[in-house]
């Protein structure tokens, strides 16, 4: 049993620089790329006991620790970028005795500020989740005592000059939460009104907003001079860049072709068909128990002599059209730490262990196949403004290799899954010469004479696109 999709393509990509008919390949893109600003959007919350969120604001000085590394080596003379924070390192990581000797005391100083202690404490008591703005609120007021911890201990080992000018006030952002009572007005204020989540996520939002429009005034102001990138990235971008790194903890990184399940729409054609210019590719797969299959050669092992390649059946995922989002427990879908080291990173403190890892300890298969049924609904859903899209799309992921070159992301499919292709309205004659002249090739190498060449045409009494077979192009099998 056979079922068809549509594969969309501009012919530079078919017969252009990456020559993709030629080479059969089908390219798997990032989410950064898709159309869609929420691709891959994940509703994640914080939600945990003392002991992972003090790891996690340890975390945050270690990351933070690192790029002030890299900031007092390299000045502005060579790019630091957020994928320079170590998330997925711990303690045990630094490369001598002296670097861990170091961050260790900017730990210790950090923490015997009793009143950071005491914010960590309450924010672990919070009777609703903490979601993002509301820890970027958290983490952006205790940034500058975490620079000013990390400045200092720099400045005890001889790493740094005295500093004529410390900041005498850090701490104040963290003194004036605790003496405002903060945290516990705003719960009191959320149960009276009774609207929990709701009004958290809009006060949050709200403070998230204010900061966002001062940042630009002072940018534009020139109050922070926007030459100074590096600078920039750890002193005024940190708190925000630390959050969207943190969410590779999570899930793996994940690439996409995508497919549609009919090609009638002028919108699609417009858009995925380079404004009718583009060309339709008609895929056959395999169906089993229900589902559809293509079969695609890629990377698929290493062995002694390197990675080795061979052919498996990737899965075609619906789209599902939905408002909002699933949510994702942080704490608790850490899936891309080996046990041992999510267990020293975040899960213990002194001997003593989180109940966030209840979850795995008491039943690790269950986990983990909740792990996956998440990661595979957040990557396939979007707005019902894409309903008319009509979109599957295939998955190429890991949690143990990387496919994050583009090369590797290149698959290569049989011939014989490709039934035909059809011509969009203003496809170029010299572009449909070069297709017919690639496929007449392949037919003959493949001894095949049932492949079909189509032209779409606007259909007055259907309102929408259609296309008909130029059933006067077809080629003979090779006798050869």
């Amino acid at each position: 049993m056979n079922e068809e999709f549509y594969r969309f393509r501009r012919t530079s990509n078919l017969i252009g620089e990456y020559k993709e008919l030629e080479n059969q390949s089908i390219f798997f893109a990032g989410p950064d790329i898709l159309n869609d600003p929420m691709e891959g959007f994940r509703d994640i919350y914080w939600s945990g006991d003392f002991i992972v969120w003090k790891n996690l604001f340890r975390h945050y000085l270690l990351c933070l620790e690192r790029l002030c590394s890299l900031l007092l080596l390299s000045g502005e003379d060579h790019p630091i970028s957020k994928d320079n924070m170590p998330v997925f390192h711990g303690e045990e990581d630094f490369p001598t005795p002296m670097y861990k000797a170091l961050f260790n005391d900017i730990t210790k100083r950090f923490f015997e500020n009793s009143n950071l202690t005491t914010l960590i404490k309450s924010i672990s008591e919070r009777f609703t989740p903490v979601r993002r703005d509301e820890l970027f609120f958290y983490l952006s007021n205790i940034h500058a005592f975490a620079l000013e911890t990390i400045y200092a201990e720099y400045e005890k080992n001889g790493l740094i000059p005295e500093r004529s000018h410390k900041d005498t006030t850090a701490t104040k952002p963290i003194q004036d939460l605790i003496d405002q009572n903060f945290i516990s007005v705003l719960e009191a204020g959320l149960k009276e009104k009774g609207s929990g989540e709701a009004l958290s996520s809009a006060i949050f939002a709200a403070h998230k907003h204010t900061r966002s429009q001062m940042d630009l005034i002072y940018r534009h102001n020139g109050v922070i001079d926007r030459d100074k990138k590096n600078r920039n990235l750890v002193i005024n971008d940190f708190s925000e860049e630390y959050i969207s790194q943190l969410e590779k903890l999570v899930f793996p990184e994940w690439y996409t072709a995508c497919f549609m399940t009919e090609c009638k729409s002028s919108s699609v054609w417009g858009h995925y068909g380079d404004s009718h210019t583009g060309v339709c590719l008609i895929f056959n797969t395999d169906v089993v128990d229900g589902t559809s299959y293509l079969k695609l050669k890629g990377r698929n092992g290493y062995s002694s002599s390197g990675p080795t390649y061979g052919y498996g059946n990737h899965m075609f995922y619906p789209i599902n059209y939905v408002e909002g989002y699933g949510q994702i427990d942080f704490f608790r879908m850490l899936g891309r730490l080996p046990i041992p080291k999510l267990n020293s990173m975040w899960y213990s403190m002194d001997g003593v262990m989180s109940r966030c890892a209840d979850h795995i300890t008491s039943n690790e298969q269950k986990w983990r196949d909740q792990y996956w049924k998440n990661f595979y609904r957040d990557i396939t859903v979007k707005s019902k403004d894409w309903a008319y899209e009509n979109e599957h799309r295939l998955i190429l992921s890991s949690s143990f290799d990387s496919f994050a070159d583009p090369k590797d992301r290149s698959l290569i499919y049989d011939f014989k899954s490709l039934k035909g292709i059809i011509f969009g309205i203003k496809t170029k004659t010299e572009d449909k010469l070069e297709i017919i002249k690639i496929i007449e090739s392949k037919c003959r190498e493949n001894n095949r004479d049932n492949f079909k060449f189509y032209q779409a045409r606007y259909s007055p009494q259907d309102k929408r696109i259609v296309h008909s077979e130029l059933a006067l192009l077809n080629f003979s099998k090779s006798h050869a």
